[in-house]
């Protein structure tokens, strides 16, 4: 019989051979806490309607999945083939757009995930809560395949723009232990990133954790930022350096 290889935390936890496979999806999809009536309720949703085509799909998705967020304002717009992970865990304002393929995954039962009016998130971007919180506040729009997740906390302030292909809240693996795998050590937690309201994230920027970007700031495509940003700054490269202040004189 083949070893055991060294696996993240998550990977052990969802191949765990004593626990049956109906355990283990139901809680990948809704929390080994959740009744079997929640359960039921989205499995029928999701099988019914998830890849349903058109304006047809679009209006039962408003309607039919509502009941398996755990909030849900009003007009949702749910696109063909959203993934959706423990949705009793994330709530949505009114008038959000999550286009096709978009992921809402929410992963253990500290996890949840919060989306105020006005949002849109854009084709194959993921939002991912890992026992943390992530907060989208109003008129956030995020870019297409994009990427949002955390062990701690996000928060994107008020029409703020995430460009494509942004990666915001990356933890690290600790190098703590030299003798076990990397893959298999816990990651370093620095209380996650706080992004304010009207700022712009460049297209492949990444936002490491523990960073504060201010409002109004601006962070040039493909910049790593792994430090604080302050208000109206314009910061651009890798690691990201302030180069101008958007309220400075041409």
């Amino acid at each position: 019989m083949a070893e055991t290889p060294a696996m993240t935390k998550q990977q052990a936890e969802l191949t765990n051979s004593k626990r049956s496979g109906l355990d283990l999806y139901k809680d990948l999809a809704v929390g080994s806490e959740a009744s079997f009536v929640t359960f039921f309720g989205y499995e029928l949703a999701t099988f019914l309607f998830a890849n349903l085509p058109g304006l047809l799909g679009y209006g039962a998705r408003s309607v039919f999945y509502k009941s398996i967020f755990k909030e849900c304002g009003r007009r949702p717009g749910i696109g063909r083939g959203v993934i959706l992970r423990r949705p009793n865990s994330v709530s949505i304002g009114s008038k959000v757009l999550i286009d096709d393929y978009a992921t809402l995954d929410v992963r253990g039962d500290k996890g949840e995930i919060v989306i105020s009016d006005h949002v849109s998130i854009g084709r194959l971007s993921s939002i991912v809560s890992k026992d943390g919180k992530v907060i989208l506040k109003s008129g956030v729009n995020i870019g297409s395949y994009c990427r949002v997740a955390t062990q701690s906390l996000v928060e994107i302030g008020e029409s703020t723009l995430v460009a494509a292909y942004a990666y915001v809240g990356p933890g690290n693996h600790q190098h703590s232990d030299t003798d076990a795998p990397l893959i298999s050590q816990d990651m370093e937690i620095k209380g996650g990133v706080k992004i304010g309201s009207h700022c712009w994230i460049g297209a492949r920027a990444t936002i490491l954790d523990g960073v504060t970007i201010g409002d109004g700031a601006v962070i040039g495509a493909h910049s790593l930022v792994n430090c604080n940003i302050p208000a109206k700054a314009i910061a651009v490269g890798t690691p990201a350096k302030v180069v101008k202040y958007l309220d400075e004189a041409a």
